[in-house]
């Protein structure tokens, strides 16, 4: 089984991994990209970030006005 929680503690310690992408990412990307860093809050991962503002472009998430990211 697939478990998101030993990717995580990768994801937290190598700054590399939270650096915001060369390219716009696809929407399949995006969600990738979502699900790896469900740790993280896109305020302060850029990479997180870059793929929030792709899904919200794809129309596939409509963000909440009163909740934090």
């Amino acid at each position: 089984m697939y478990s998101l929680a030993a990717h995580q503690p990768v994801a937290m310690v190598e700054q590399e991994a939270h650096q915001p992408p060369a390219i716009p990412f696809t929407a399949t990307q995006a969600h990738r990209v979502m699900q790896f860093h469900i740790a993280c809050r896109a305020k302060r991962c850029p990479r997180k970030a870059a793929a929030l503002s792709a899904l919200v472009a794809a129309g596939r998430l409509v963000l909440a006005e009163n909740h934090p990211r």
